[in-house]
């Protein structure tokens, strides 16, 4: 008994027509893609947008429901449009249905949403059905009331049973990354620890691969033992390496991965590198179900609108006491927006220093070590886009003409890369929700409905 798996990276992002059809000669018994990721921020779920362009998104999805459909295989795509919402899977419904016409076939799509109904998740917190995930307060009432949009991600079961009720493609909105392609193995009557690390390690498509930028999709083959990954771009390689830093990509643990039904366990794994050079062999896969099923939700809350300034510092006087000086300037910014009437509760000013301890902050080992420039982003979220500018443009002549120590000539501190220099960060958003919600039986949250689509739609 064995099933094969062609899976790709991200919708969007591009893969290798050439591997991608050597894949479909191989048979494929699904075909998947994730679409979707926390990794853009809050915006694309708050806002329902998608953080990749129309035309990327289009290119993939046509040659992988064009492909699918001529070797017969299921067309799984997970977490939709970018974050998975309602928005983001109507317009891949879309996009789908207007791939189909162009050609001229008619496909039956399994759409299940993510998005969670508020007072469902009320409930749930009252119940005390709900935990953090991390270091963040539990979650309140108040959260779920002020988000903007709120989905939980799937695992396995709900994209299972689209299978089983014989959709020709699957849109599922947010879900957990392997889910997309341990449904259709465990369908087959294969193991859970053999489908769940397999998933795992296609869920990135050409990360597997030792040379990502090839762009090759993978190729998995599963069976009762194990399974055994092949790019199908034949300049690519799978490596025991490769395969085994894919597994442990984006987890805090080596050896145990969480997923919603339960936990992968890949502590008795072997991984053999095949005589091909190309291709990697994994046994000793491990799944344990989980008491209790939960899963994760994400909310978005709209926190004003965003105006940002891209300043470029060099005067070494000025960056020997750059905190001392930032912190001059905000208590100056602050004074004269206070003369225009307008509350300090309606606005906030964040730094970002780069070439300075932007990126681990705190953490930076060499905190210490003066810069030679500095690229400084004021970042203002406002109320109103009105007042996120107008702090912003009494930001720059402030900061450019102040002289703390009497000898820096004032006039001269900023420098500009653009001009205008004020952008548009339009709509801002933060994360409202970063729990775990419990779903006894994996399936509830999520509401799945069956469309055709394209010709005789």
């Amino acid at each position: 008994m064995t099933y094969r798996i062609l899976a790709n990276c991200v919708v969007g992002l591009g893969f290798s027509r050439r591997g991608f059809d050597a894949g479909l000669a191989a048979r494929p018994d699904l075909v998947g893609c994730d679409a979707g990721s926390a990794d853009f921020g809050p915006a694309p779920l708050g806002s329902g947008s998608d953080p990749k362009s129309e035309t990327a998104v289009l290119r993939d999805l046509r040659l992988m429901v064009a492909g699918s459909a001529d070797v017969g295989a299921p067309l799984v795509i997970g977490s939709c449009g970018g974050a998975g919402d309602d928005p983001h899977l109507g317009r891949y419904v879309d996009y789908v249905d207007r791939i189909c016409r162009e050609l001229g076939t008619r496909r039956r799509v399994a759409v299940i949403h993510a998005r969670q109904d508020k007072a469902a998740v009320r409930q749930a917190v009252r119940r005390g059905g709900t935990s953090p995930l991390g270091a963040i307060p539990p979650l309140a009432v108040a959260d779920v009331d002020s988000s903007a949009a709120i989905v939980a991600m799937m695992g396995a079961t709900p994209i299972g049973d689209a299978l089983a009720g014989g959709a020709d493609i699957v849109l599922a909105g947010r879900a957990v990354d392997p889910a997309i392609f341990a449904a259709g193995p465990m369908l087959h009557g294969l193991p859970a620890g053999v489908s769940w690390h397999a998933a795992k390690s296609v869920d990135k498509g050409y990360l597997a691969c030792v040379d990502p930028s090839d762009g090759s999709p993978v190729l998995a083959e599963l069976d009762a033992d194990g399974f055994t990954l092949t790019p199908t771009k034949p300049s690519s390689r799978c490596t025991v390496q490769s395969v085994a830093r894919i597994t442990m990509h984006e987890n805090p643990d080596p050896y145990r991965i969480a997923q919603p039904e339960g936990e992968i366990d890949t502590e008795h794994c072997v991984y053999q590198q095949l005589d091909d050079g190309r291709s990697v062999r994994v046994t000793g896969s491990e799944f344990r179900a989980a008491g209790t099923i939960r899963v994760k939700l994400e909310g978005a809350r709209f926190v004003g609108h965003r105006k940002v300034a891209i300043i470029g510092l060099r005067d070494p006087r000025l960056l020997a006491d750059l905190d001392g000086f930032l912190a001059e300037f905000q208590a100056k910014l602050a004074r004269s927006v206070d003369s225009l009437g307008i509350e300090r509760s309606s606005w906030s000013l964040r730094w970002r220093q780069y070439g300075r301890n932007a990126v681990l902050g705190a953490a930076e080992p060499m905190r210490d070590v003066p810069p030679r420039e500095v690229g400084l982003v004021l970042d203002v979220v406002a109320d109103t886009a009105q007042t996120a500018e107008l702090v912003l443009r009494k930001a720059g002549p402030i900061g450019s003409r102040l002289d703390r120590l009497g000898n820096l000539g004032g006039g001269g501190n900023f420098a500009y890369p653009f001009s205008p220099n004020i952008l548009d960060g339009g709509q801002a958003y933060e994360w409202s929700i970063w729990h775990l919600m419990d779903a006894p039986d994996g399936v509830a949250p999520f509401a799945t409905e069956f469309v055709d689509l394209g010709v005789g739609r």
